[in-house]
């Protein structure tokens, strides 16, 4: 089958001589915001602590703002000693005099147990009032308000139905008035795709926004701002980590008593991240934060214990009851690992009912994973009754949450049409999001979920050679099919020959019986029947080969407008120079929606070959954008190439990088090389980085990419020989397939 011609557009950038003048990089040592903080909190310490006593006379007049202010001020210890009874006390005041603010964070003090036993009961409501009552302060422009209804529109809390398009929009609201912290739910949102499609880059600019402003609020003293800074220095989302800049800004407010940042001072060092790793540390901080009733504080020190990394062994029955524990302080992580000891007895007495309604609350508080496992027991009918519509409800909320088993699951259900109607392409799409897993080592999975992924990337090329193929997406069952064919009916005749190529559907694939039914079909005039003989013909595919037969049968099924046969048909003309008759019919297959043939039009349209009128890039580059969001690997690093250089578009070094990556990804040779080169430049806001340019650059002259293979000497002799080896090492795992390539995912909008 063809895929695509690969000529005709110069698809790799020059070095300009870089890799000739080589620069010794210089080591940036001068200090960071974070190494002054500690100072500049210590010199404000006298204002902060008179704002919370100005603030605490109001409360104490009956202000209920200044109320819930001075409840958030107890808890993180800014101004004040941590007190999180008082912090609960005032809460109660502010919401007791229906402030909507004060309401929403008793609702939350209630659910998580802060301050207070929790008592979920109460917690919702409270969240019911909460949700009323914060519209009015949304309409005096209170971005505080805006983002906590925002927070209970998006987990579906307080009556309001999940909606996360509305939580998008008033975090956004929040955030065009200047509220940093709103910023960043926006930026987390649009990584996410959550209320809208997923749009990394324009987060990835998000957060760098965010993150001065953050600072410049932490040096003023909020606890939250830095908060916030270390998580954001400690993710991937705006490039490489920095765990030890990090620390930075969470030790202070872990310092003065705040249990959130206690508890990820214990992560840091339980985990070796930005501190030496320690255990006994790790163990003291956790304990610290657990005893002010820190949910995840309490369910690490599970963990601890249960693992025997608290020291003195294992200890399976501690670690189930400190994650009981958690679990009714609102941890959905811990809701999910109780659940999981109840349904195997696994040191607390098996109680598969139980473990059903903990699996359910850790999924109704939005936890991938108990989602993924009260689709289980809603599929198994383990703990409750069998339910495959609520199975496959909670499959879908949980891969939508990136959880890789229901993304698997779902790639099986669609796959064999079970709980759903059988869909290929939708379980093509499940098994790219498979290839999306986390893959930095940091993740506790990483194992096992590189094997699923690379399970899920056999079936991602098998499939999509199937659809690529034109074969149907949603064909019927082998035993409803069969009768119906041997009768003599076409459609069904054709679906049968579907199900031999994909084996789906209860029938055992076989090239034959592909061929044969496919025979049958064209014979009657199926269209796609046609095609699929006229690839057979080309390739020689169970048949000896006949270019002239091939064309015959695709000219026989694009004269019925098959929009492969006609892409097929006019790669056909284009190798015997007929260029004047493949321009139209790649345009016809282009409109049918073919994505090969809107990147082959595209390319005619560049070069103003093919009877397609002058070159024009601009119409070039649309083509190409439409190939390339269909996931065409040489289109999008065409698409990339555009961006690059300003042709056909203006030039966006990000959005260059962008589509390169999806490309190499994909396995593109050009797109490695040409990825490479502006992570060596540091270009497209990539960090220069030569052993990922190695890495990139030796995947492709492992299979002989020239360019590549050229400028591998001048690239290693810049580097050292740790570099070489590290890089060496790399190229050795792609080549071995003992890493897995991340296939395109094609979302609506993306």
């Amino acid at each position: 089958m063809r895929a695509a011609f690969l000529f005709g557009v110069v698809s790799q950038v020059g070095l300009a001589l870089f890799l000739c003048s080589g620069h010794a990089q210089q080591v940036d040592n001068n200090p960071t915001r974070g190494d002054g903080l500690v100072a500049k909190l210590k010199a404000i310490e006298p204002k902060l602590k008179a704002t919370f006593a100005e603030l605490k006379q109001k409360a104490e007049d009956g202000d209920g703002a200044a109320q819930e202010r001075v409840s958030q001020l107890l808890e993180h210890g800014q101004g004040v000693a941590v007190d999180l009874k008082a912090s609960f006390d005032w809460a109660e005041k502010s919401a007791d005099g229906d402030h909507g603010l004060g309401q929403f964070r008793l609702g939350l003090m209630y659910r998580f147990g802060t301050g207070i036993e929790p008592d979920e009961k109460r917690s919702n409501g409270w969240l019911l009032k909460a949700a009323k009552s914060l519209p009015a302060l949304v309409e005096q422009k209170n971005t505080k308000a805006m983002q906590a209804l925002a927070s209970l529109h998006y987990r579906g809390w307080g009556g309001l139905d999940q909606d996360r398009v509305k939580a998008l929009k008033l975090n956004q609201q929040a955030a065009d008035a200047g509220d940093a912290l709103a910023l960043v739910e926006v930026a987390d949102q649009l990584w996410d795709g959550k209320g809208t499609r997923r749009q990394r880059t324009k987060a990835k600019d998000l957060y760098k926004k965010a993150l001065p402003m953050l600072m410049d609020l932490g040096e003023a003293g909020d606890r939250e701002a830095q908060f916030i800074t270390g998580n954001l220095l400690a993710g991937l989302r705006m490039g490489a980590r920095d765990f030890e800049e990090s620390v930075k800004w969470q030790h202070p407010g872990a310092d003065a008593g705040h249990p959130a940042a206690q508890f990820l001072i214990g992560a840091r060092h339980q985990k070796g991240h930005g501190m030496p790793k320690n255990n006994a540390i790790a163990m003291d901080w956790y304990n610290k934060a657990a005893a002010q009733g820190h949910p995840g504080a309490i369910n690490n020190v599970g963990w601890m214990h249960g693992t025997g990394l608290a020291g003195g062994g294992a200890d399976g029955a501690k670690a189930s009851s400190m994650y009981l524990r958690a679990a009714e302080r609102g941890n959905s992580v811990s809701q999910n690992n109780i659940a999981m000891r109840l349904f195997s007895g696994a040191d607390i007495a098996q109680d598969k009912e139980k473990a059903f309604e903990w699996h359910k609350r850790s999924a109704e508080n939005d936890y991938g994973r108990g989602q993924y496992y009260l689709a289980m027991r809603y599929d198994t009918g383990e703990g409750t009754e069998p339910d495959l519509e609520k199975a496959v409800h909670w499959y879908k909320r949980a891969a939508e949450n990136d959880e890789i088993n229901s993304q698997a699951k779902l790639a099986q259900m669609y796959r064999d049409g079970r709980g759903v109607k059988r869909d290929l392409r939708e379980s093509l799409n499940w098994l790219a999001r498979v290839t999306e897993f986390e893959r930095d080592k940091v993740n506790p999975f990483f194992a096992r979920e590189q094997a699923t992924a690379r399970t899920a990337a056999q079936g991602y090329v098998k499939l999509k050679k199937y659809i690529d193929e034109g074969w149907p997406i949603s064909p019927r069952d082998m035993n409803v099919a069969q009768a119906e064919a041997e009768k003599g009916d076409v459609r069904a005749q054709y679906e049968l020959a579907a199900l031999h190529a994909s084996g789906v559907g209860g029938a055992p694939e076989s090239l034959k019986s592909t061929y044969n039914w496919a025979v049958k079909a064209a014979a009657q005039g199926h269209a796609g029947a046609q095609y699929y003989l006229g690839i057979c013909h080309e390739e020689g595919r169970g048949i000896s080969r006949s270019l002239a037969k091939a064309r015959g049968w695709y000219q026989k099924a694009a004269d019925q407008d098959h929009a492969g046969a006609q892409n097929n048909l006019a790669a056909v003309l284009e190798e015997t120079a007929s260029m004047e008759e493949a321009g139209p019919l790649y345009l016809k297959a282009a409109k049918g929606g073919s994505a090969n043939g809107c990147y082959n039009l595209a390319r005619l349209i560049e070069t103003g070959t093919g009877g397609l009128g002058e070159a024009d890039p601009k119409a070039a580059f649309e083509e190409f954008s439409k190939a390339a969001r269909m996931g065409h690997g040489p289109a999008q690093n065409n698409l990339g190439l555009m961006y690059q250089t300003g042709v056909g578009v203006k030039a966006n070094l990000e959005e260059s990088v962008r589509w390169y990556q999806h490309a190499a990804n994909q396995g593109n040779l050009d797109a490695q090389f040409n990825l490479g080169l502006m992570t060596l430049r540091g270009e497209g806001g990539l960090k220069a980085d030569k052993v990922k340019t190695f890495v990139l650059w030796g995947r492709s002259a492992m299979k002989a990419h020239p360019q590549a293979t050229e400028n591998m000497p001048a690239l290693a002799n810049q580097m050292t020989e740790g570099e070489k080896k590290q890089g060496r090492d790399e190229v050795r795992q792609w080549t071995g397939n003992r890493k897995v390539l991340q296939y395109f995912v094609i979302r609506k909008g993306d």
